[in-house]
Formats: C-alpha cells, sequence, structure tokens
C-alpha cells in the first residue's frame, strides 16, 4: 500500500468515525433531554415564569426503561473525556504578562436574598449606581438595551424580566428619553435567511415574558430582524482581530445614543459561560454567525471582539446581570438552575471587570449550588463541545458539512483569567488588570463565606499568576 493510500484510508476512517460520534452524540442529546424532563419535578416549587417550556410535570417514579436508559446516559458521560478535543490554555501566557498598574476596572454589585426580589429595586439601583455616574446619560438621550434572548426559554436562560423592570425605571428616573428593548434570537429557533424564515424574536420575548415588561412600561421592542436582511450593516472590530471577513450588524446601533447590555449568568456548552461579552453575538446577521462558528480556534475570541466593533464599542455604556438564579450546567438554554438563598445582581461599565465577576459567581453556583449528578451528567456535555458545534452547524445551514466545521479546543474552567475570550481581552489592554475593584453594597455576615470565594477569584494577583 502507498502512501496516498494509508492517508486516503486513514481520513475515510477518520470520516466514518466522526460521522458515528455525531449519531451517537444525537442519541446522547434526546436521552439527556429526556433525563430533563424526569428530573424536572425536583426544581423547588416555581411559578409559570420559572419553567423551562416543553419539559411536563412527572411523577418522581423510575421504570425498569427509565433505569436502563439512566445508566445509558451515565455510561456516555463516562467517556466523554476520551472523545474530547485538545485543551486550550492560557496558564503559559498569564504567567509572562505585564501587569497594567493603570487598569483598575470597577465592578459593584448587590446581594439579593432569595424570595426578596420584586421588592428590591433600591438595591439593583445601589448596585448599578455604584459602578457609573449616569454622567454619559443627557435628558432625551436614547438608549437600547440589549437582551439575553437567546431562545423563549424564560430566566435565567434569558434576561430577568425583574431586571428589565428596574433598569427600564431607573432610565425614566434619570431623564433619558426614547427607550428600545430587543434583540435577535439564536439561530436554532430564530433563522432568517434572504429568503426563507423560521422563528420570531418576538414571540420568543413573549415566551419569556419580557416583551410584557417592555408595553408595560412604554418601552418600545426591536426585533432586529424585522428590519430586514439588507439593513445589517458590514464592519470590523477596531484593531487586530480574528474576523476573517467584514461582520453584518444591525443598523440599529445607529439608531441609538447608548447601549446597555441586560444579561443573565450562565453556562454555555460551548463558551463555558455566556454573559456580558457573549451578548453581542446577537447584534449580529445570520450568516456572520455562521462565521463565528465556523471560527474554529478563534471561536472565544471573535465574540470577545464583536464588543470592539467601533459602532457598538462607542455606544456601550453599561453592562448589568441579574444572578439570583443561574443556568450552570449545559447551556445557554436548559441545564441545571440553581436558587442560591443570596442572588446578584452585577453591574459595571468595564465589560472586562463583569465578565470576571459574573464567571466568578457562575463556578460558585457550580461548586455549591449544584447537586454532583448533575455536573456529572450535563456538565461533563460541555467537553465536546466541538462535536456539538459541528453538529449544530450542519444541522442549521444545512449546506454546511459536520465533517468540514473547523474543531474548537476545549477551555475547563479553573483560572478563569485564562478563558481565551478574557485573555484575548487582556492582550489588547496589553496585559493584566492592576486589579478589578470590586464594590458590595450591601455585604452582611451571611456573605461572608461566598464573598471570599469570589475575592479569591477576582481580586488577588496571584489569582492571575499562576
Amino acid at each position: 500500500m502507498t502512501t496516498g493510500d494509508k492517508k486516503l484510508k486513514t481520513t475515510r476512517i477518520n470520516r466514518v468515525f466522526k460521522i458515528s460520534m455525531y449519531f451517537c452524540f444525537d442519541i446522547y442529546i434526546k436521552n439527556l433531554l429526556w433525563f430533563q424532563t424526569l428530573t424536572h419535578h425536583s426544581y423547588e416549587k416555581e411559578t409559570t415564569m420559572d419553567r423551562l417550556p416543553n419539559f411536563p410535570d412527572r411523577p418522581a417514579t423510575l421504570s425498569r426503561r427509565d433505569l436502563i436508559k439512566l445508566g445509558g446516559l451515565a455510561a456516555c458521560s463516562m467517556v466523554i473525556p476520551a472523545c474530547a478535543h485538545r485543551i486550550k490554555t492560557g496558564e503559559n501566557d498569564i504567567a509572562t504578562m505585564t501587569m497594567v498598574e493603570a487598569w483598575n476596572p470597577l465592578v459593584a454589585s448587590s446581594y439579593i436574598p432569595k424570595g426578596e426580589k420584586e421588592g428590591a429595586y433600591d438595591l439593583f439601583k445601589k448596585a448599578v449606581e455604584a459602578s457609573t455616574d449616569f454622567s454619559w446619560l443627557s435628558t432625551g438621550d436614547s438608549v437600547l438595551i440589549k437582551l439575553a434572548l437567546n431562545s423563549a426559554n424564560p430566566y435565567p436562560a434569558t434576561t430577568d424580566p425583574w431586571s428589565l423592570y428596574s433598569m427600564i425605571t431607573l432610565l425614566r428616573e434619570k431623564g433619558a428619553g426614547r427607550i428600545f428593548v430587543g434583540d435577535s434570537s439564536g439561530v436554532e429557533s430564530v433563522h432568517w435567511q434572504k429568503d426563507k424564515k423560521r422563528g420570531s424574536s418576538r414571540e420568543n420575548c413573549r415566551k419569556a415574558g419580557l416583551l410584557q415588561v417592555i408595553e408595560q412600561t412604554g418601552a418600545e421592542a426591536v426585533f432586529f430582524e424585522e428590519k430586514g436582511y439588507d439593513t445589517f450593516v458590514p464592519m470590523e472590530p477596531e484593531g487586530p482581530h480574528h474576523w476573517k471577513e467584514p461582520v453584518f450588524v444591525t443598523s440599529t446601533v445607529y439608531d441609538v445614543d447608548h447601549i446597555i447590555y441586560l444579561a443573565r449568568v450562565s453556562s454555555h456548552v460551548m463558551g463555558d459561560i455566556t454573559s456580558g461579552m457573549k451578548i453581542g453575538v446577537g447584534f449580529l446577521r445570520e450568516d456572520s454567525r455562521k462565521v463565528f462558528h465556523c471560527g474554529g480556534d478563534s471561536f472565544y475570541n471573535m465574540y470577545e471582539e464583536i464588543n470592539q466593533i467601533p459602532a457598538i464599542k462607542s455606544r456601550l455604556r453599561l453592562i448589568v446581570s441579574s444572578g439570583t438564579k443561574v443556568l450552570s450546567t449545559f447551556g445557554p438554554d436548559n441545564g441545571h438552575i440553581t436558587y442560591p438563598d443570596t442572588g446578584l445582581v452585577i453591574s459595571s461599565e468595564d465589560i472586562f471587570a463583569h465578565e470576571i465577576l459574573a464567571y466568578s459567581w457562575l463556578l460558585h453556583n457550580r461548586e455549591f449550588e449544584t447537586g454532583f449528578f448533575d455536573v456529572g451528567i450535563t456538565g461533563r456535555f460541555t467537553k465536546i463541545r466541538s462535536l456539538i458545534n459541528k453538529g449544530f452547524v450542519s444541522y442549521i445551514w444545512k449546506e454546511g458539512s459536520f465533517i468540514n466545521t473547523p474543531s474548537m479546543p476545549l477551555f475547563i474552567p479553573g483560572n478563569i483569567f485564562a478563558h481565551p475570550s478574557i485573555m484575548n481581552a487582556m492582550k489588547r489592554n496589553g496585559g493584566l488588570p492592576g486589579q478589578i475593584q470590586w464594590e458590595q453594597v450591601n455585604p452582611s455576615d451571611k456573605t461572608i463565606v461566598m464573598a471570599r470565594y469570589i475575592e479569591g477569584k477576582i481580586l488577588t494577583r496571584d489569582s492571575a499568576k499562576v
């Protein structure tokens, strides 16, 4: 057998393996959704707004078939590490980074006791006011509140309706003029191409309980796909970047004076976290989203760089997240939901500082609020993110090949400063921040242990010098 024949044989074997893996994991996904249905009853008592749709209530009993399925699911989870792609690590880069003493971004937070959120507007307001003096807002200025609306699933899979109501109320108090609220949902649920349309961000917004808030407060709903395919404008991030072609961004960014990201704190099966940095994907047209999902090694860098597009960067004033509930595994639409006794509202003018605190809060909820079984099953699923992404691209864009979609590296959280998107931001800023200033507006004896955990992630220089 010639060398060429051997290479051809190896290529064919690899293709067969990858296709086989795709179908195996398709079965795994279906069983995972069954598992979520089975265990949905175990969440503490929820309102209709709290429940993820399509997961009906069912009795807490296991049939023989259920036990067989559960065993298979666990077995699949055990072999996931063997199927994972290479791990991307930035620890070595961090060790050689310069400390930028003049870079000391501020992030503020307030603690919200469980069950007291509806009466906690003052705490929301204090957290935001601790992070910005609103000097950027003049009377009558227009503001776009950019939602996290990847699907129709309610908070924490999407923006918290309470935080939306609070943000609109606060902006009114500060003298804002027209307030626009919106997004364009993820292509899995809303995919508007030039000649075909599927799904509706407006309908997703209604099902998530957000459209009602927009209407009740007199804000104006805007859903980017509804403006038309050709209204998206080609742009590029500022400075060196990883996008190999123009990024098509909604023209809505030109219609407003200011932009506020109103995010949530959630796991993401591909990015590990979705909060402030990744929310910008919602600005993009569907074809630019395909480019992003085909970014391979640059996947993490590309979503962080969306926020560096001048039309967005020059208007972005504030990033606020509600972390009173957290989607701690899987994500971005489904997974284990935590209900911490004390939640967080996180606010910052600096997207980097916001991301660091949000990531720390996500990890705290994974470690202390998520059961061993959920971590072991849905938590391990992220290790096959590259295969999931390949299947996602092939399913959504049809002509995209599962085999030809570039693999993305795996990042396993440990040192959060080593996350590729965070590393990308630090390199642009010239190195590690001198410190991240964290202002807690209402600390108490009940929050001491939680605060120490978070401080260990974000405040000490040793956390970034491994």
